[in-house]
């Protein structure tokens, strides 16, 4: 069984049509789908896709995901406290961009996005501040339990499979969803 985090497709900022988008995206590998939307749809729009799309795991970002719960919720970087994550069965995921960042979000997340390893559009402020793969590497022995999921430019299978060998456990992104 594949891992909701072995290849998570991001929306971008819109979406014309977001079941052809989710239907892309599955075509391409998605194992969990990321609503980063700029403007969330209604409630009875977001319910309407989910029926359709029965069984694909969902995680709404917190910009907008206190209005709606799928799977779980993704939190930006910078990492918000350390403490201790709530019981119910949902994913938390934290954005981080460095190996501190990594540190406070594993006693709380499910898993962290760690990058950006290569440049992206999506974040054109990060291109001088790229993570070395190696450090994938270095993260995974500290934390072997923490799902790492790369992010940041990773939009080949020459960049998936050299965050793969480093020690992600999978990989998000926009651009090789599209």
């Amino acid at each position: 069984m594949r891992s909701y985090w072995e290849a998570m497709a991001v929306t971008p900022w819109e979406v014309e049509d977001l079941d052809q988008w989710t239907q892309r995206a599955l075509d391409r590998g998605a194992t969990a789908i990321v609503f980063r939307l700029a403007k969330p749809p209604s409630m009875d729009a977001l319910w309407r896709w989910a029926r359709r799309w029965e069984g694909i795991p969902w995680i709404v970002h917190a910009r907008w995901a206190s209005q709606y719960v799928g799977y779980g919720m993704h939190f930006p970087a910078p990492p918000t406290a350390s403490h201790d994550r709530p019981s119910f069965p949902y994913l938390y995921g934290q954005s981080c961009h460095t190996p501190e960042e990594v540190a406070l979000a594993a006693s709380w997340a499910s898993y962290v996005w760690i990058g950006p390893f290569f440049p992206t559009p999506s974040h054109p402020e990060r291109d001088r501040d790229y993570l070395s793969i190696e450090m994938l590497g270095d993260l995974r022995q500290t934390y072997p339990n923490l799902p790492l999921v790369a992010i940041g430019g990773i939009d080949t299978g020459e960049r998936i499979a050299a965050v793969m060998r480093a020690g992600a456990w999978g990989f998000a992104g926009i651009r090789y969803f599209l």
